[in-house]
């Protein structure tokens, strides 16, 4: 029977989440016009590694042991129905000294079994349910030195869940009930193996993954509100769509730039949102999606450029993308929708950006240029930017191939009475310029030393086989 998390009713209030949007060097994610996304994201394979500590008998005593666990979870569950989880499994490491302790008195080879109890904690806001997971541990060799690891696997049993928004699914301390196997011909024991009840290590994020539930369609259904004492009448005004917002993954972003005038190809540092939401809004009828949003303020990383001047004049350059209000803020608000391509049903990412693009930290020929506080284009960088966009995955975006965006003229350039205007509109203002944003999803790690994060947690180093799989090339 599938376990229910009790229902309860929800206000949809703001989530802030690193993740998803990101910019530099003229090129930025972000999204534009929506249309209706009938595709269900696919199920996600999660991860989740805790800390637990297991008080064995002594003389071995209390041992921490890393529990990693693993499962393949829907993005998205209808109310009434119920979410299922596959492929669950524990994984965790013994000690050679605790395996040897399970082993008969005097023995140094053989091989454990057992099982391990956990809970997955299921929560919305305050309200939380557990539901007992048993997983089985198959006969597992010790090697001939060191620890053994052994591998816990089971059913999760359905889970109906009766709330709409994000559900969140956390991981507990298991119960590990670990002997040996007996040898061939030997009569098992009918005594089961003693268990272990581990607890989690405080101060750690537990959490599997979540699961966006959304209304249970009921075609035709009516909305009504009372009209005064003993009576109701159907709304005249159409009811708003109900709005859940999502927090999301954090997303590194690798910005490539082009500017036609110098032939010039910017590769920016990885950029990432400051402060983000994804938001799905639904028919109050049928719960069908009728829009995503994506929400968030981002800042772009000064970068550095080398080119020739004119064609044969080396100049480098500090390079920076503003906010139109650059004076009193460098945070650039992003707002957008995403939609389905009708011919191939990938997400595809549109966007529309204006930002204000300043020059700085000039050198010609190795001799510093100074072109003064602020000079900047004289109007904004208007860019449009598309392409297959996959929020669970990766995204390549770019200008349009054969319009790109155009580079407008600058002004405020110079110092001492120099008026460099006319230079570096010259050297590279104009059409034709390219942008392109290739975006990939982290694993979180919250581990001071970032040396100690598990593989994918930090951005790929430029040039790095990672970086250059990640990466489409510009064309």
């Amino acid at each position: 029977m599938p376990r229910r998390v009790r229902p309860r009713s929800v206000t949809v209030s703001a989530l802030a989440a690193a993740g998803l949007l990101s910019a530099a060097n003229g090129a930025l994610t972000g999204v534009g016009s929506a249309a209706p996304a009938p595709a269900v994201p696919p199920d996600t394979k999660a991860t989740a590694s805790v800390s637990a500590t297991c008080p064995f008998a002594d003389p071995i005593g209390s041992r921490a042991l890393t529990v990693e666990t693993t499962a393949t979870l829907p993005a998205q569950a209808k109310t009434g129905s119920a979410a299922t989880i596959g492929d669950f499994s524990a994984k965790f490491t013994l000690p050679r000294d605790v395996a040897l302790a399970l082993l008969p008195a005097g023995t140094t080879t053989g091989s454990l079994q057992g099982t391990v109890t956990t809970d997955i904690s299921v929560h919305q806001s305050d309200r939380a349910e557990k539901v007992p997971v048993p997983l089985t541990v198959a006969a597992t060799p010790l090697p001939e030195t060191g620890d053994v690891t052994l591998l816990a696997t089971g059913a999760v049993p359905q889970i109906a869940i009766n709330t709409i928004g994000p559900v969140t699914l956390d991981v507990t301390a298991p119960t590990l009930a670990l002997a040996a196997v007996p040898p061939p011909g030997a009569t098992a024991t009918t005594q089961p193996a003693p268990g272990i009840a581990c607890t989690l290590d405080p101060g750690q994020p537990a959490t599997l993954g979540k699961i966006l539930v959304l209304p249970k369609a009921t075609p035709g259904a009516q909305q009504k509100q009372e009209t005064g004492p003993g009576g109701v009448s159907a709304l005249d005004d159409p009811v708003p769509p109900l709005e859940i917002p999502t927090p999301l993954a954090l997303v590194s972003v690798l910005t490539t730039s082009t500017v036609k005038k110098l032939g010039a190809t910017v590769v920016s540092d990885p950029a990432f949102l400051i402060n983000g939401l994804f938001i799905l809004s639904l028919d109050p009828d049928t719960g069908d999606i009728v829009d995503r949003k994506v929400t968030g303020s981002t800042v772009f990383k000064p970068a550095t450029a080398t080119f020739l001047g004119f064609g044969f004049v080396p100049v480098t350059a500090t390079i920076e993308f503003l906010p139109l209000d650059y004076q009193n803020s460098k945070l650039i608000d992003i707002s957008g929708g995403l939609h389905d391509d009708p011919v191939t049903g990938e997400p595809v990412l549109d966007t529309q950006l204006s930002v204000i693009a300043r020059l700085s930290e000039a050198k010609v020929n190795g001799v510093p240029l100074d072109l003064g506080p602020d000079c900047v284009t004289a109007t904004p960088v208007s860019l449009e930017l598309s392409g297959p966009y996959d929020p669970f995955s990766v995204g390549h975006i770019r200008t349009d191939p054969e319009k790109g965006f155009e580079l407008p003229a600058f002004r405020g350039c110079g110092a001492g009475g120099q008026d460099l205007n006319p230079l570096l509109t010259g050297m590279s203002s104009g059409p034709g310029n390219q942008a392109f944003v290739d975006t990939y999803n982290l694993v979180p790690c919250t581990e001071p030393d970032q040396t100690q994060c598990p593989d994918g947690s930090n951005p790929p180093a430029p040039g790095s086989a990672t970086a250059q799989k990640a990466v489409k090339k510009p064309n």
